[in-house]
């Protein structure tokens, strides 16, 4: 059995390779934290390919499963070009940018992830990185509010909270509209300035990430940006496994 692991800041997305194209895929999560030591694959016939971001859990992970698990890096995607980027680009945009070229060989791609950061990545039709942006994601920016200020609350937004509101009548809703209009805000300026550079006029825009959803509802439809058709870090982690690329521990 051969697993897919894209390790986040904040939680692990788990899957069976073998079940990468279902709708949905049936992926499993961790909170990242815990994943090390909650994580038990039955049986001894596995091994597992992952995309991580974290380098102590990677560190923990080399340590207890050595022999099983591959870790990507810019050599495992030989059909992008990243030499373009300086030092410190992380595996889950390699992966996405890998992904997504791969769904769009013939044209630009730009990838918006939306999770605890909330990151871009453009691959253009040659398939070379031409870089991205990264902000707070919906969550990070609202626990920064909580921690940074004496009376304003710290709260959760979840993925099904999809509307917004410029007359929030409570703290709460204050908070959450006035995160969630900046950044869609942001994305959407990111969107178009990206088209605006050579060779990114016509570029397909990819969301995958768990707030995906509440980009999609609330963008809008004149930039044309589309859900993944599949989750974009882990199918960069399988493209990775297929090229025999990823690096051995």
């Amino acid at each position: 059995m051969h697993f897919l692991l894209n390790i986040g800041n904040t939680r692990t997305a788990v899957l069976d390779n073998a079940h990468l194209t279902e709708k949905p895929p049936p992926i499993h999560y961790y909170a990242t934290e815990r994943f090390v030591e909650e994580w038990r694959p039955q049986g001894g016939d596995w091994f597992a390919t992952a995309a991580c971001v974290v380098p102590a859990v990677r560190e923990a992970l080399e340590h207890s499963w050595t022999g099983r698990i591959s870790f990507v890096d810019a050599g495992s995607f030989p059909e992008v070009d990243f030499s373009a980027y300086g030092s410190g680009l992380g595996a889950d945009r390699m992966a996405n940018a890998a992904a997504a070229h791969a769904l769009n060989r013939s044209g630009a791609s730009l990838v918006i992830d939306c999770g605890t950061a909330l990151n871009t990545v453009a691959v253009d039709a040659a398939g070379k990185f031409r870089g991205g942006v990264i902000l707070p994601g919906r969550q990070t920016a609202l626990a920064a509010l909580g921690r940074q200020t004496a009376q304003l609350p710290e709260f959760t937004a979840t993925a099904a909270e999809k509307s917004i509101n410029p007359l929030g009548l409570s703290t709460e809703e204050g908070i959450r509209n006035g995160v969630d209009f900046t950044l869609l805000a942001a994305v959407e300026r990111i969107i178009r300035e990206t088209r605006h550079r050579p060779g990114f006029a016509r570029c397909r825009v990819w969301l995958t990430g768990g707030d995906a959803p509440f980009y999609l509802q609330n963008l809008p439809r004149s930039l044309a940006a589309a859900e993944a058709p599949l989750p974009l870090t882990l199918m960069g982690v399988a493209l990775a496994h297929c090229n025999g690329n990823a690096t051995p521990q």
